[in-house]
């Protein structure tokens, strides 16, 4: 569809080790202390960081979204960006606002584990605005398209790697369902999503 920009190379290797490590950070800062504790244990007895995803048993993964949409996350509003904890992000993030249509923004944080899903839906328009923009972070996955108004359309799917943005707006943000398909042999996801 013609309202869905897509750029599959957009951020290098360190700068999505960069912008991960920070979304890590803030995730990993919400849930039960027994999950924060266990996280800490292996980050200090190990030679791991938070650059990287630690197993799925280390994350509090959630089973299914209020709405039934999400399967197998953590999720959160950020409210600021961790950037005296990690310099290297500020230029990175200043990359990214520049595709940006427009200033006013909210930003959400999708985990998702190594099996989790989001299922076929369109977001509500008053909740999440005309636009959204994505970034893809960790293993690879598809996002599928479609239309809501002809089922006879093929559905798009686009494979999604890491360091890829993508940007739907318009007709494409509700006239089509978008959703993330699990694989079978798959690793955990993190989006950026930006509204």
């Amino acid at each position: 569809p013609s309202e869905f920009n897509f750029i599959p190379d957009f951020f290098s290797v360190t700068e999505q080790r960069v912008l991960l490590e920070a979304a890590l950070m803030k995730l990993d800062t919400t849930g039960s202390r027994r999950f924060q504790r266990k996280r800490r244990v292996l980050l200090e007895s190990s030679k791991l960081n938070r650059s990287t995803f630690l197993p799925d048993e280390y994350y509090e993964f959630s089973e299914g979204h209020y709405d039934g949409v999400i399967h197998n996350y953590r999720e959160m509003l950020l409210d600021s960006w961790p950037l005296t904890e990690l310099p290297a992000l500020s230029p990175v993030l200043n990359r990214l606002y520049s595709l940006l249509p427009s200033r006013n923004i909210q930003t959400h944080l999708l985990h998702l584990a190594s099996d989790g899903e989001i299922l076929p839906h369109v977001d509500n328009v008053d909740a999440s605005g005309k636009w959204i923009l994505g970034v893809s972070l960790g293993s690879e996955r598809t996002l599928r398209l479609e239309s809501c108004e002809d089922p006879e359309e093929r559905a798009v799917e686009i494979i999604l790697p890491p360091g890829s943005v993508y940007l739907q707006s318009d007709a494409v943000r509700f006239k089509y369902k978008h959703s993330i398909l699990k694989k079978t042999a798959s690793g955990q996801r993190m989006s950026v999503m930006i509204r």
